[in-house]
């Protein structure tokens, strides 16, 4: 018995619709090669079997009732699957060698007649499943050079798209730097230098100034104190959020009595500027977060407003359930943003410079804190305005823990 390569065993299809012929081409085939042996008595079979299964190669007999040989091998060429399936043709001397051609043109390989030379039909064999066996391994050699291809292009992409992230944080990296250097050259160099500027005008002539002049004075240098110390925490707990080192802890609580506190503490700086401060956050919403940073955000979007709303304006806190997460809101009527400037507001790359109604300079970084500190809290933040009209900015915070 031949055996093949790389345990590769043909699927031989023996077609013939005398069950005698079947047996004697089943047995003389067995006794020679490893084979899987198919049967068939009819042309109608033979599309059947090759529609359902794969078949290497076809032993036909050309004389069958219905379909014969010759109309079937037509049919099998005529399909794109099985359109290379090798066909050999097995049927009665023809010394004008007119099947023979017949054959040949609907499609046949070869063409063997009876009574059957088992020498003959036996090289045959061994020539045309020496063709198919080569044939297979160069077809296996090629699936294997696709797949190591196909691994090569993906550990490629993969590379490139590992490199491609890299970049990206490299740049936000540099943006990062960028901006924090700016705020520390800058934002929180100038507030100084009017503190100091301030505090020199009283040391060397507080008895030229009059007592009010003194007070006002003594009022701005305590508001420009206390606007740098907000940024200067803004500062430190943003560069917190890079480096890593910033805790969380979420947990969940009742949002309503925060609210109160940030709105007591916040009203300071409204009232300073004759701005109604109002909350409206029913008792019995909770969230789940971290405490603290949820504080911070709102408490920077409270004093943004603040920051951005005409004295005699209005400034609303407001919470609604909102299914699996509450809906936090502030909005106010003041001076609003344009639509250029909203795509940039949260990103740490914009060098968006804003003035707030007194004049007071924005950074930016505020909200940048406030997208960061809401990412964490596996919310979303969001914001609708008009120039003119006011804003209202918008953070969605889980109710429970099941989106951590």
């Amino acid at each position: 018995m031949m055996p093949m390569e790389a345990n590769f065993i043909p699927d031989i299809l023996i077609v013939d619709d005398i069950e005698h012929n079947i047996f004697t081409l089943r047995s003389l085939i067995e006794s020679h090669f490893e084979a899987n042996i198919i049967e068939a008595t009819s042309g109608e079979q033979v599309l059947r079997i090759i529609n359902d299964r794969s078949i290497d190669l076809i032993l036909m007999d050309v004389m069958m009732p219905g379909m014969d040989g010759f109309e079937t091998a037509r049919l099998i060429k005529n399909r794109p699957k099985t359109t290379n399936i090798p066909i050999i043709f097995i049927s009665a001397y023809d010394p004008t060698q007119k099947l023979l051609e017949k054959g040949i043109a609907a499609g046949a390989f070869d063409y063997l007649t009876k009574p059957i030379d088992d020498n003959q039909l036996v090289y045959r064999l061994k020539m045309y499943l020496r063709f198919i066996t080569h044939e297979f391994m160069m077809n296996l050699h090629l699936r294997e050079l696709n797949m190591k291809l196909i691994e090569e292009i993906e550990e490629r992409k993969a590379t490139e798209e590992t490199l491609q992230i890299s970049r990206e944080k490299l740049k936000a990296a540099n943006a990062s730097k960028d901006k924090f250097f700016s705020i520390i050259a800058h934002d929180l160099k100038n507030p100084f230098n009017g503190i100091i500027g301030l505090s020199s005008l009283l040391i060397d002539d507080y008895d030229s100034f009059s007592v009010t002049e003194q007070k006002e004075f003594i009022c701005d240098i305590k508001t420009t104190a206390e606007n740098t110390f907000k940024l200067l925490q803004n500062l430190l707990d943003w560069s917190q959020t890079q480096t890593g080192k910033i805790h969380f802890e979420p947990e969940q609580f009742d949002l309503a009595s925060m609210a109160s506190e940030i709105t007591d503490l916040v009203k300071i700086s409204a009232g300073n500027k004759n701005i109604l401060l109002e909350c409206d956050i029913p008792a019995d919403i909770r969230i789940y977060a971290d405490k603290n940073m949820i504080n911070t955000v709102i408490r920077n979007l409270l004093l943004n407003s603040v920051k951005f709303t005409m004295g005699g304006g209005r400034i609303l806190l407001s919470a609604r359930n909102a299914g699996s997460y509450v809906d936090i809101s502030v909005t106010d009527n003041g001076i609003g943003i344009s639509r250029e400037h909203l795509d940039k507001l949260f990103s740490i790359d914009s060098n968006v410079v804003s003035y707030g109604t007194d004049g007071e300079q924005g950074t930016g970084l505020g909200l940048i804190l406030c997208k960061e500190f809401v990412d964490k809290n596996s919310g979303a933040i969001r914001v609708e305005s008009e120039v003119g009209a006011g804003s209202t900015f918008t953070i969605s915070i889980p109710v429970n823990a099941q989106f951590y």
